[in-house]
């Protein structure tokens, strides 16, 4: 029994210490409050994000060209719209069944194009 506790009190002391210094190398997590400008500006980044895609599709270009609008332009449009165009177009893009999107998309962009 006795040579038991020495082995118990050999392996304890070295157990001891190892659970000491892994509470000591934990990380804490820090949770902070993000602020309603900055998710709104995320939000509107993706959403230009998500048009700008669209613009790269080829079909896209090759309607852009059709219409005599030059998909590079329409970009720097695309980017120089509001927050609250971005969202609109984005949604509306969402929203519409495939292709269908392609053809409302040019038509916004084509009015966007003629209304500045």
């Amino acid at each position: 029994m006795q040579t038991f506790l020495r082995r118990t009190r050999l392996l304890a002391l070295p157990m001891i210490l190892a659970f000491l210094m892994l509470g000591f190398t934990s990380q804490n997590a820090a949770a902070g409050i993000v602020g309603t400008e900055t998710v709104l500006a995320e939000q509107a980044s993706n959403d230009r994000e998500q048009v700008l895609a669209l613009l790269e599709r080829e079909d896209v270009r090759e309607k852009l060209v059709q219409y005599g609008v030059s998909p590079e332009e329409a970009a720097k449009r695309v980017a120089g719209l509001t927050d609250a165009e971005a969202l609109e177009l984005a949604q509306r893009i969402d929203d519409l069944p495939a292709g269908a999107a392609v053809v409302l998309l040019l038509v916004i962009i084509v009015l966007i194009l003629l209304l500045r």
